[in-house]
């Protein structure tokens, strides 16, 4: 199974935008429109300058397979990390009981016990690298877009809708196939355009507002120098929405 996931995730095409007219944007995304690539791109999508495309709900690049991580292959992704983890803790138990018991002082021992150590220690840093992704999977979030929000402070995720539909968009709603590295996402247009919780669209500055406020280099206020953009809009919002429900009861 690691091996098909790995040889999978070499095959598939990570996701390419679709040729059109326009796309909407997203509070992640700064223009709808990718100035190298010189073609609209829909929501969620980055360009990589390591591969110099887009890439459909872009999660990063990574080294280590060669090619990046999006909509169309971050469940291959996964998967390869966990059974990586598998692979890897069955290893370390099978070997360790038999070297421990077996051991005698030599050059070749002693190089086989640092190579134990070394599993030991891509064990934890595999357990932890997946834990990581399953979060983000489970709060609708990709990499880029967990560094970006935590970055420029926003407060909301548009897109995390629950937990379990949330996985079910990378890995389908057939829990048979969660297993196996084949492509079952579900409800996202292939990576164009996806769905977003109601509650947090209506508490949250327009995509607009958002993308002018990207832009912006300096904050007017001299009172809240230190003070994001964003943070000052949503509070803006607040308070005018204050004023008119003092309006209203008086």
């Amino acid at each position: 199974m690691l091996l098909w996931c790995f040889i999978v995730i070499q095959i598939i095409d990570p996701g390419r935008p679709k040729k059109a007219d326009e796309y909407s944007q997203s509070p992640f995304s700064k223009k709808g429109f990718c100035q190298q690539c010189k073609c609209p791109k829909p929501e969620r999508c980055h360009h990589c300058s390591i591969c110099d495309r887009c890439v459909l709900q872009m999660d990063h690049h990574c080294p280590w397979i060669n090619t990046c991580v999006g909509y169309q292959n971050r469940k291959q992704f996964i998967l390869l990390l966990f059974y990586a983890l598998l692979f890897n803790f069955i290893t370390i138990v099978s070997t360790t009981k038999t070297y421990l018991l077996s051991f005698q002082f030599s050059f070749l021992n002693m190089i086989y016990a640092l190579i134990c150590i070394g599993n030991y220690v891509l064990v934890f840093l595999l357990f932890g690298f997946l834990k990581y992704h399953i979060d983000l999977l489970q709060k609708n979030q990709t990499t880029l877009e967990d560094l970006i929000s935590k970055n420029n402070q926003i407060l909301f995720n548009l897109y995390d809708i629950d937990p379990y539909t949330n996985f079910c968009q990378i890995f389908g709603d057939n829990k048979i196939l969660w297993l196996f590295p084949i492509y079952t996402a579900i409800g996202c247009d292939d990576g164009n355009l996806f769905p977003k919780n109601e509650y947090k669209v209506m508490q949250t500055p327009s995509p607009q507002v958002i993308s002018v406020l990207y832009e912006q280099q300096q904050i007017s206020s001299d009172k809240n120098k230190n003070e994001h953009p964003i943070i000052q809009t949503i509070y803006r919002r607040e308070m005018e929405k204050q004023k008119i429900n003092d309006i209203i009861k008086n």
